[in-house]
């Protein structure tokens, strides 16, 4: 090719590493990337704390996504992250995966969460006992005409059987029982909130506090109160009832990270996230 020929073809392609090379691109080289996965029920309040804490570190850039615990784990495991976002104790598998991969888990119980019962607004249920919402999680209670509604299924929705949200329920209400196998499982808790809008109002599910209240604000779900017998007072879930422990279902939640790596970043962050949990009690 004669330089004539040339000449264009090199002056376009300047022109074309120039317009990729923006500034916005050449700032993020710059930054520290810490990557952050795991439970669904944590993933809205460390989205939070990371939005605050990139305002005070502008250097740094913290990616939080969901998909629950055990992915987390795994992705701790394969180095994909940097931190694990729990809502259970790691377990000894995890452990076993952990020292395979020259890993020492290093953890903290960082924050907790109420775990919010929801249904569509238009259902006229406002409230449920732990033994109705054991046998509805189970499949023993199938009609909202058993809980004084219309004749209409009850389409329950749920995370997955192991998700650390899950096994708290299983543990903490159903004695260790499972989901009914009639249940629908979706991943992430924004998919059960959608899946509870569009079962209209036959739905009941469950999520984190933070994602419900969002949910509400958008007239997409209600929230149930929960009554810990059938003459108890029923308690909504709240910041409030978090702190006096008056709402029975109440999720720890973990970091876990390698300790062996002693990465100061990730430090930076546990400590910052701790400070900040403890200014919300």
């Amino acid at each position: 090719m004669d330089r004539s020929r040339l000449m264009p073809v090199l002056v376009s392609l300047a022109l074309l590493i120039t317009m990729m090379a923006t500034p916005g691109q050449a700032q993020e080289k710059g930054r520290e990337i810490l990557k952050v996965k795991g439970a669904n029920a944590m993933a809205s309040i460390c989205d939070k704390w990371a939005a605050q804490f990139t305002e005070k570190n502008p250097n740094v850039r913290v990616v939080v996504s969901g998909g629950g615990t055990a992915l987390g784990f795994d992705a701790l495991f394969d180095k994909s992250a940097d931190l694990v976002m729990a809502s259970r104790k790691i377990i000894p598998k995890e452990i076993q995966t952990g020292a395979v991969a020259d890993m020492s888990p290093a953890e903290v119980e960082i924050t907790r969460s109420c775990v919010a019962i929801i249904t569509h607004p238009n259902n006229p249920l406002r409230q449920v006992t732990l033994e109705q919402l054991r046998k509805i999680l189970a499949g023993e209670l199938t009609q909202w005409s058993e809980l004084g509604g219309p004749v209409e299924p009850i389409i329950v929705v749920t995370t997955d059987q192991v998700s650390g949200t899950s096994i708290f329920l299983r543990e903490a209400v159903m004695e260790n029982d499972y989901f009914s196998s009639d249940s629908k499982i979706r991943p992430y808790y924004h998919d059960i909130i959608r899946e509870v809008a569009a079962r209209k109002p036959w739905a009941i599910a469950y999520c984190g506090l933070a994602d419900a209240e969002r949910a509400v604000a958008k007239k997409s779900i209600k929230i149930l109160g929960l009554q810990r017998e059938a003459q108890s007072p029923a308690v909504l879930p709240s910041e409030q009832t978090l702190r006096d422990n008056s709402y029975p279902l109440i999720l720890p939640l973990f970091f876990y990270w390698d300790g062996a790596a002693r990465s100061p970043l990730v430090q930076r962050f546990v400590d910052f996230c701790k400070e900040r949990s403890k200014e919300s009690r």
